[in-house]
């Protein structure tokens, strides 16, 4: 069995916390309680394969897990692209894979790791949506969550980085173990002016599935601390690629 870590209320992401697991179900990390304990006599029907734990009511209310998302449910394509075209004001990111597997990026993603010349003209469409967002004013800006050793695919995004930041946008880099310690999620999203959350869902290899788009206000000001706490410890792009050139 796998865990994902869904949240804590914890302040540094151990007791007490929430995960989902790879097979549909739910695991709580809490505080053993005393086998001396009243609830002992309390609970019902405890078998012997089962134990209770105890957690505060505010770890539930606010990382709940949802039910999976049906794909028919997902946002992709024209109308995933248009979300890119509407916001207003701001556009900001938190991308947590080493690894994305984006299919017109391919033939250039091998180009990189040849060292060849890399052909960008697959890039072009977004770059001009960038540059005309952002020449209006509007702000779009990503965190990237990094381990130590970069991946080939991380070293390909940081190289890509220099045509996104050219284009406006503001991309900076987090280590993996201060993303822990201010327990951020394990999933990638876009808040789209502090009141569209689009979370991304992928593959196992990496391939996006579509967007599942929330408006619950409780929800989007979670993923908006989160990404608020990203974007101050993070290391903006232009000092970033001086400690970690992509070739």
């Amino acid at each position: 069995m796998r865990l994902r870590f869904v949240g804590s209320t914890s302040g540094g992401g151990g007791c007490p916390s929430v995960y989902e697991t790879d097979r549909g179900t739910v695991v709580v990390q809490g505080w053993k309680i005393n086998p001396d304990d009243q609830a002992y006599g309390d609970v019902r029907d405890l078998a012997d394969n089962e134990d209770i734990l105890e957690v505060p009511r505010e770890l539930l209310e606010r990382f709940s897990p949802r039910r999976a998302t049906d794909a028919s449910e997902l946002v992709s394509g024209a109308a995933f692209d248009a979300l890119f075209a509407n916001f207003e004001h701001t556009a900001r990111r938190l991308e947590t894979r080493t690894h994305y597997d984006i299919e017109n990026e391919r033939e250039s993603f091998t180009q990189f790791l040849d060292g060849e010349e890399v052909d960008l003209a697959w890039f072009s469409r977004w770059l001009d949506t960038m540059l005309e967002q952002t020449a209006a004013g509007k702000i779009v800006a990503r965190v990237r969550i990094v381990p130590p050793d970069l991946t080939d695919y991380l070293r390909y995004e940081l190289y890509l980085a220099e045509s996104n930041t050219a284009a406006g946008e503001d991309i900076r880099y987090l280590d993996r173990e201060t993303a822990n310690r201010f327990v951020l999620p394990d999933r990638d999203f876009w808040l789209f002016d502090s009141h569209t959350l689009a979370v991304l869902h992928f593959t196992d290899e990496g391939h996006l599935l579509g967007a599942e788009i929330i408006t619950d206000p409780a929800i989007v000001v979670e993923h908006a601390r989160w990404l608020d706490a990203a974007f101050h410890h993070a290391q903006p792009y232009r000092e970033f690629v001086k400690e970690h050139p992509p070739r």
